[in-house]
């Protein structure tokens, strides 16, 4: 056989292995893409599916020297740490904080209920919510009729 043939022959059984081999690592990156994907996609199911609307009135309202400041509400019946009036509080600032006081406050002069948004607690847990300072920040405290 002339060598230019045997080079030939050599050179696509090259191009061959150089596929195969390049098949190989995209199928294992196509796994790895797949896992990630669907972790990604399961940590966003169950970051999702937690959220409250805990509605009631506020029967009292209490802030400490520290700035913390707690609510007692009908559908916790105990005190609640909503935010701190001196710091930032589990990523809620200052200036939050004292719109929310006064959100609080106009509920219990005015008579009226308010909503508080959970992200990290289910619609369930309103009841159970943690007192003190082991409650989970609210993301809004919304006045309503």
């Amino acid at each position: 056989m002339p060598s230019h043939f045997i080079e030939g022959y050599e050179y696509l059984r090259s191009l061959a292995d150089i596929s195969q081999y390049v098949d190989s690592q995209m199928s294992a990156a196509k796994k790895v893409i797949s896992i990630v994907l669907a972790m990604a996609a399961l940590s966003m199911s169950s970051s999702v599916s937690a959220a409250a609307w805990c509605q009631g009135y506020i029967d009292q309202i209490l802030t400490y020297d520290s700035g913390q400041v707690g609510i007692y509400s009908t559908w916790r019946s105990g005190w609640t740490t909503i935010c701190n009036a001196k710091t930032e509080w589990k990523g809620i600032p200052p200036e939050i904080c004292f719109v929310w006081f006064s959100t609080a406050s106009s509920s219990i002069t005015e008579n009226k209920q308010v909503i508080v948004y959970y992200r990290t607690i289910d619609q369930a847990d309103c009841a159970t919510i943690s007192t003190g300072l082991a409650a989970p920040a609210p993301g809004y405290v919304r006045l309503i009729k």
